[in-house]
Order: structure tokens, then sequence, then C-alpha cells
């Protein structure tokens, strides 16, 4: 007879087993010091030998060791410190990385202003300080995906960070955001050869790239109003997604922002393209190629705003590679922009379910006052065109008049008949179908209950109808018998 006992992890049989041509028994897999029995403690396996003094309890004890996440309120109050955490990394990126942008600005903007050159000292003490927030920046995002890490195994009870990170697109996801955060200008005037629109080679400073491609770091704008969003901070918001299996994620916060705010997102969207477009248009053309009208703020943002809106007069226009880089980008935002501007505005347009009962009632009774209206006319025009006839009158000009108007007046019936039934068939929605539905249901349930309620009482007349044939076999078999 065989009998398996499960403990923890060891499986006990009393069963002979062959391996190799060998016999063991199930308590030799416990005894035998030459099987390692392998477990899983920390994300790592484990050999475990059996010793000769080692009892098979004490094995199967060392071989099931409890996990700190087993506790439900470690776990809770855990998450709790990581959410807090996350949180406080983002605020000290948003601070690292406006500060390394704000230096940035003062110093390209001395140097436009030709108070200072690349060589002077103050520039060198700015791009200091830039390399050095660049550098705490780094060390931010770093800690912020530790974080994000360590969330994850607490949400998913994982004692290696090894099981939290897809490979590999964890690691390129952390390599974009470090490099996206460590570009900034050197403490140094690098200059490379560079080629005009024109076909002249000369050389040129690559600050200027660096300086636009720095403003990448403005996502950690939309970074920080995520993390401190309500809607991802509150536990009951978390709790229902995790019920519905709705990811609470940067996405579900920039949906919700757009369905309740979208005029503000748009706007503020539009205004932020605008500025930091036209700052990097006028960056391109003044060090690439200098001249009053393209160094000038405010034609720098005609000329974004005209490009942004798909315009294009063509009175100004880019003289660097770098500028047209910057235009070509800006159409593109633009169209998307603009797409999301035209959505909103549909949706804001479109009325709302009580606006359209309102409306449909409105047109409705107009429509059957117009059509009443019509069929007096009818009737009118008949009256007049018979009173006519019967005194045969000759006026054949009113008598076509009065026929047409008859006939206009039956169209106009019609027409309004027409549009009353096309009302009624775009009022009916998911809404009404479900009414609909649900009423027919209830139809059909009572017409059932009608139909058993029939079946008992035909039952019943048949089973009277039995008895009184049996006592009427029983009188006639009595009359005869006499």
């Amino acid at each position: 007879m065989e009998t398996t006992v499960f403990q923890g992890d060891v499986i006990q049989s009393e069963t002979d087993i062959d391996v190799n041509g060998s016999k063991m028994t199930g308590s030799s897999l416990v005894e035998d010091p030459g099987i390692p029995l392998v477990d899983r403690r920390n994300g790592k396996y484990n050999k475990y030998m059996a010793d000769d003094n080692t009892s098979q309890t004490d094995l199967v004890s060392t071989l099931t060791p409890a996990s700190k996440f087993d506790n439900i309120s470690y776990r809770l109050s855990r998450r709790k410190n990581l959410i807090k955490r996350r949180r406080h990394v983002v605020s000290l990126e948003f601070i690292l990385a406006l500060i390394g942008i704000v230096f940035m600005l003062v110093e390209t903007e001395l140097f436009f202003q030709h108070v200072i050159t690349k060589e002077d000292a103050i520039s060198l003490v700015l791009k200091s300080c830039i390399s050095i927030s660049t550098v705490f920046l780094l060390m931010a995002v770093i800690a912020y995906h530790v974080t994000g890490i360590q969330l994850h195994m607490t949400d998913n009870s994982l004692e290696d960070w090894r099981l939290a990170v897809t490979f590999p697109w964890t690691y390129l996801k952390i390599g974009c955001e470090l490099l996206i955060c460590a570009i900034h200008p050197f403490p140094s005037s690098i200059t490379i050869p560079g080629l005009n629109p024109d076909g002249k080679t000369k050389m040129v400073s690559i600050d200027p790239i660096l300086s636009i491609l720095m403003l990448l770091r403005l996502y950690l704008v939309g970074k920080f109003m995520v993390v401190n969003s309500r809607l991802l901070t509150d536990t009951a918001t978390q709790s229902l997604g995790a019920l519905n299996k709705v990811k609470i994620n940067t996405a579900f916060v920039f949906k919700a922002l757009m369905s309740s705010n979208p005029g503000t997102v748009l706007v503020s969207i539009m205004l932020a393209i605008l500025i930091v477009d036209t700052w990097a248009m006028r960056t391109c053309e003044v060090y690439y190629h200098p001249d009053e009208a393209h160094s000038s703020f405010f034609n720098a943002m005609w000329m974004i705003a005209i490009t942004f809106l798909t315009v294009g007069y063509g009175d100004i226009y880019p003289n660097s590679y770098c500028g047209r880089f910057v235009a070509v980008t800006t159409g593109l935002m633009g169209v998307g922009t603009t797409a999301l501007l035209v959505a909103v505005l549909a949706s804001k347009l479109e009325q709302s379910r009580a606006e359209k009962y309102v409306h449909n009632f409105v047109s409705r009774a107009q429509l059957d006052k117009q059509r009443k209206h019509a069929a007096a006319d009818t009737i009118k025009y008949v009256i007049q065109l018979w009173r006519l006839r019967r005194q045969d009158a000759d006026d054949s000009r009113k008598r076509i008049r009065l026929h047409g108007k008859l006939l206009q007046a039956i169209a106009n019936m019609r027409d309004a008949k027409n549009e009353k039934a096309c009302i009624g068939e775009s009022a009916i929605g998911f809404i009404e179908v479900a009414k609909s539905v649900d009423e027919v249901f209830e139809t059909v349930e009572g017409i059932q209950e009608n139909q058993k309620g029939m079946k008992a009482k035909i039952n019943e007349m048949e089973s009277k109808m039995d008895d009184l044939a049996n006592k009427m076999d029983a009188v006639y078999h009595a009359i005869t018998h006499r």
C-alpha cells in the first residue's frame, strides 16, 4: 500500500523507487547524504546535505524558512514607507533638475548679452555648478529606480531583486533616463567643425546643442506632478484599481486630468512648448547664425507660433540646421496638440444625455405642431377646391394655385412625420436599449408565469374531467347491471 505525506517541500513515500537500477525507499531521500536537497531562500538556490545526526523534522523545518513578506502588516508598512521615499526622491530630482536648468539659462543669457565669454571664470563656475547638480541628479535617478524595484518586490513578495527586474526593458529604461539627465554643457569650450545650410564649414560650439538637450529634463515636472497626485497616493484609488485590474500609473493620471481639466492641461502644454521652443530657436540662431532679426526673442516666438500652428508665412525662417530641427519638432508637437484640442472641443460641444432628452422632446413637440398645421392646411385646401368645383368656377389660375398649396401641405405633413421618426431613432442609445431589453425580459417572465398558471389550471381541469368520466362510467355500469 502506498502512502504519501507532504511536509513543506519534502515528499515522503514508502514506495520503493528505482534510480539507476538501485532500490531506495522514501526515507533514504532524506538519510542518504549523496542526494542534495535544494531549497530557495532569499531568492537563491541553496543545497542542504543531510548528516547522520540530522533528523528528518529538523531538515523539513530548515527547508521551509519563514519569509518576512508573509506578514501582511510588514508588507503594508514597508509599502507605505517606500511610496513616501519615492515621493521624496522625485521631489529631489525635480529640485536638482530645476537648479541645473536655471544655472544653464543664466550662463547662456549672460553670454548672449556679451557680459561673459566661454573662457571667463564666471562661465566655468556656472558650468561646474551644472555638473555638480547633474551628478546628484543621476544619484537621485538611481535611487528612484532602486525604490521602484523594492516596491515591486514588496507588492509581489519577492526576496531577490533580480526577480523584480525585467530584462532588458528595465535596464534600457534606466539607461535612457540616466542618459537624458546626464546631458549638460561641460565646464569648457568645446568646438567642432559644423556645416551651414549655405555649404560653408566653420568651427562651432556644442554648448547650444547640449543646452537645448538639457531641457529634456523637464519631463521630471510631469513625474513630480504624477507622483504627488491624489490619484496615485490615495489608498482607496489603488484598491479600486487593483480590484478592477486597472493600473494606476502615469497614463491613468494623464487621462484623468484630460477628463477633468482638459482646457487647463492643453493650455499649459501649448504655453510650455511655445516658451521652450522659442528659447531653443533663439539659442540656435544666436550661436550658429547671429543676426538682428533672429536674435530677438519675440521674432523667434513669432516663428515658433506660426510653425506650431502649421501656417508658415515665410517672413522669418531658421538659417541653421539646429534651428530647422527645432522647427520640425515644433511642427510635430503642434499637429499632436491640435488633434488633442479638436478632440476636447468635440467632447465638450457634445450634448449630455439629459440635454439630448430635452432637445428631442422639444423637437418632437415642434414637429407634431408642424404636422397638425400641415394637416389643417390640407383639409382647408381640399374644402376650397371642392367649393370651386361645386360653383363651377372657371378660374383655373386659382384652382392651380390651391392645388399646389394642397400638394405642399401634404409634403410638409409627410416631412414632419419622417423627421419625427428619425429623431426617435437617433435618441436610442445604449441605456435605452438596455431598458428595452429589461422590459422585454420582464414581459417574457410574466408570460412564462401566466403559462405556468394556465398549465396548472389545465392539469386541474383534466383531473376533474377524469374524475367525472370515472363517475359516469360507474353510474353507467350500475345502471346496466340493474
